[in-house]
């Protein structure tokens, strides 16, 4: 399928959703639009062609050229066969930035060693572009029966790094910061405490949105006046057990990625541009849509209640 046409296909396909948030203080300054390639969760070492779908991505986002790339974690690991991955998105010529995930610790790889294989120097940071603040955020401590919890220090760091700008600010974190019940950000809870004293602090809404990957799902839940903002998996959704197990590929690509049959694989990758506009305070979601190579949930006999999707859905968000 020719890339822009399925750009334009999925873009058609996305449902526009205006969340009806309070317009804030902030003024554009004469910036202009701040464009963001955005992927979430790739799995290059679940996935049995990582590599294409990102390639996809790349070669899509060298054509229009958005001011930075984020990978919201679950990316790759630092195995040398993974070399040729990597390169990919280190061809682009515009900045770069990784948030980690979960699973980018597997095979017995620590923080230290897949952050120096990325080329990421901390492992929660801040940045600026284009008058906009955006903060990074490591979700990867055990705080429950899963991985999924902000450490004190870092707690401490964020007050002082929102304390510390006046930018309209956006926090990335791999797991959702507003399901702590639910294998997201354990404490949660206190993170959007923090965030709530630092927009009540600045007498307007300073923290604009939060991403996350993580849970392969497609949604946005407002909390506070602040869109918490689910970036769909490039590449499948998961359940997590063998209860809806299935062999979709040959023997030897089954063999090399024997997770894969416990997942519901997307037929094209799934990412998204996503566009600030400062005249307008408008957070745009471009959408895209897929289908699931076969068996798909529904067929699999699995009653989702449209909890499950293989899509990224347009959305306009105000701020």
């Amino acid at each position: 399928m020719e890339r822009r046409k399925f750009l334009q296909n999925t873009i058609q396909t996305g449902i526009a959703l205006s969340i009806p948030l309070p317009l804030s203080a902030f003024q554009s300054n004469g910036h202009k639009k701040l464009r963001i390639g955005l992927v979430a969760d790739v799995h290059q070492d679940t996935i049995h062609d990582g590599y294409e779908r990102l390639k996809y991505f790349m070669d899509d986002m060298n054509e229009r050229q958005p001011d930075f790339l984020i990978q919201l974690g679950d990316f790759a690991l630092p195995h040398k066969y993974n070399e040729p991955f990597l390169d990919i998105w280190n061809s682009y010529k515009h900045p770069t930035y990784h948030v980690l995930g979960n699973h980018d610790m597997d095979d017995g790889f620590t923080k230290e060693e897949t952050m120096a294989w990325w080329g990421m120097k901390e492992r929660y940071y801040s940045f600026d572009s284009n008058g906009f603040h955006f903060v990074v955020l490591d979700g990867n401590k055990k705080g429950a029966p899963w991985i999924g919890y902000i450490d004190e220090e870092q707690q401490e760091w964020l007050k002082q790094d929102l304390a510390g700008t006046k930018s309209p600010t956006i926090i990335v974190c791999h797991q959702s910061l507003e399901r702590e019940h639910d294998w997201g950000v354990t404490n949660g809870d206190q993170i959007r405490s923090i965030i709530g004293q630092a927009n009540m602090d600045d007498n307007k809404a300073k923290v604009i949105a939060c991403l996350s990957g993580h849970h392969h799902e497609d949604y946005v839940r407002v909390i506070n006046t602040i869109p918490y903002i689910q970036i769909n998996s490039m590449s499948y959704k998961s359940l997590g057990d063998g209860k809806y197990s299935n062999i979709r590929f040959p023997k030897h690509i089954e063999h090399a990625h024997p997770i894969l049959k416990l997942t519901f694989p997307y037929r094209d990758p799934l990412y998204t541009m996503l566009t600030i506009d400062p005249e307008d305070h408008t957070i745009h979601i471009e959408g895209c849509s897929t289908v699931y190579i076969s068996p798909s949930p529904k067929e699999a006999g699995l009653d989702d209640e449209g909890k499950i999707t293989s899509t990224i859905t347009e959305r306009n968000i105000k701020y």
